[in-house]
């Protein structure tokens, strides 16, 4: 975390540009490192350098996306608390869910804090007069904090290299407080400032509190893997082109580098028989490979990765074996202890996030309150549609939940208040068409019957 006072930003200066460049350089690098770490491709490595055919076992991917799909496969729910202003808030709140398409940033920021260790959204107001939020790239993204307890944002500092039309490359920073929006180019001041009316930072951040990748504490236990699969390449490599051991033969050719050597040699191994003499011999010069003492290791190490980064192994029998809630929910555990971090960096996340657009709504002549909003995180993990739908009915039965709430569980993907909506219009129709079937039943009644004499 880096920390200034709020009046640094006040003037900046090129001695102050170079000081922030100097502040947020190393948090740029680690972050970068860490996305080459998890995009690296095959026979590279970028934090250790190049390597020769070696195989890359591409563990880091796999524990994000894992991670990611378990974390914010679902979109987060947004229900306002009873109030007097309930019905409209919640209606401004899934107006701008949509608008923005919440879900799909959600998953963005989640795949951004997993792999850099920090995810960043940026708040404006459209030429519509559209509440946006955004993402900010992590990997050109620091915000820095005052000295309160607990900190508090006061800016924001992005930095990028572009091109002109030259093709000479520009060094950006972009500084953003509560004031205004400054864009510098090679530490000039490029274009007018663009002046903030949010009150606030329109910034909000979600950082993981120990600065560590999902996957990184398991890095030395991803090289040994790799670095064991590649000697196995290299020792069934070696015996696919295995020497021929020949006693007690004569080469026609001695010189071993001469031509005639050569072809005599392919002579030799297209040969269907070969002649030695008495005490001759003709075999293979081969290693001896261990596999299954290999592959024992091979099992431990991946047992480690996925216990040091709390994902589980999926090619693990018992995993796939694990056909009831209680099963499975042991074998997510570890993960459900990262996720308890997770979701409360994500919930203070977009509680300020909120409490910024709330602040701008009542600008408008409303009168909400950002802590009336509760948000619930939903895992998405393999369940039984059928004992979803039986539970959740259940609960409902009970008087335990509302009906929004066992519509949200009941594992069926439909959008519970739509649902609501159309349940209650239903309702309706049933109801006007039972009351009109019993008025025309009266005056059914009442009608005179016609006596024919």
């Amino acid at each position: 975390m880096i920390q200034l006072n709020e009046e640094f930003f006040e003037n900046i200066t090129s001695d102050k540009l170079d000081f922030l460049d100097g502040l947020i350089k190393p948090y740029l690098n680690h972050k970068q490192q860490l996305y080459n770490r998890y995009s690296r491709k095959a026979n590279t490595n970028d934090t250790m350098g190049a390597y020769t055919d070696r195989i890359i076992v591409a563990f880091e991917y796999y524990i994000v996306n894992m991670a990611k799909g378990y974390l914010a496969g679902l979109e987060p729910k947004y229900t306002v608390k009873d109030s007097d202003n309930m019905e409209s808030y919640q209606e401004s709140i899934d107006f701008i869910r949509r608008y923005n398409d919440d879900a799909a940033t959600f998953i963005e920021l989640m795949h951004d804090y997993l792999i850099t260790t920090s995810a960043y959204l940026y708040i404006y107001e459209n030429e519509e007069n559209e509440i946006v939020y955004t993402r900010f790239d992590s990997l050109q993204t620091v915000v820095i904090y005052d000295y309160g307890t607990p900190p508090y944002p006061v800016a924001s500092v992005r930095k990028w290299i572009e091109s002109d039309p030259n093709g000479t490359k520009i060094e950006v920073m972009e500084i953003v407080t509560k004031n205004e929006r400054v864009t510098y180019k090679n530490g000039n001041k490029h274009g007018e400032s663009e002046i903030m009316l949010w009150g606030d930072i329109p910034i909000t951040s979600f950082e993981n509190p120990d600065g560590i990748a999902i996957f990184e504490p398991a890095l030395d236990k991803i090289d040994a893997y790799e670095n064991l699969v590649t000697n196995i390449k290299s020792m069934t490599q070696y015996n696919d082109t295995a020497k021929l051991m020949l006693r007690g033969y004569m080469f026609m050719s001695p010189d071993m580098e001469s031509e005639d050597r050569r072809k005599e040699e392919e002579r030799i191994y297209k040969s269907k028989c070969l002649q030695v003499d008495a005490d001759g011999d003709v075999k293979w010069l081969l290693k001896n490979i261990d596999y299954g003492g290999i592959l024992d290791v091979l099992k431990q190490l991946h047992d480690l990765i996925t216990m040091l980064t709390g994902v589980p192994n999926m090619t693990d029998q018992a995993f796939s074996n694990a056909d009831n809630a209680s099963a499975l929910g042991y074998k997510l555990y570890a993960l459900d202890q990262y996720s308890a971090t997770a979701d409360r960096v994500f919930k203070k996340g977009y509680l300020r996030l909120w409490e910024i657009i709330t602040n701008r709504l009542n600008l408008k002549g409303n009168s909400y309150n950002f802590r009336d909003i509760d948000i619930a995180f939903n895992r998405n993990i393999p369940t039984d549609k059928d004992k979803s739908i039986d539970r959740a009915v259940k609960a409902l039965n009970s008087q335990l939940i509302s009906l929004e709430t066992a519509i949200n569980i009941s594992g069926i993907e439909v959008d519970a208040d739509s649902e609501i909506e159309r349940i209650r219009a239903e309702r309706q129709d049933d109801y006007t068409t039972i009351q009109n079937k019993h008025v025309e039943d009266v005056v059914d009644d009442e009608k005179p019957i016609l006596e024919i004499s």
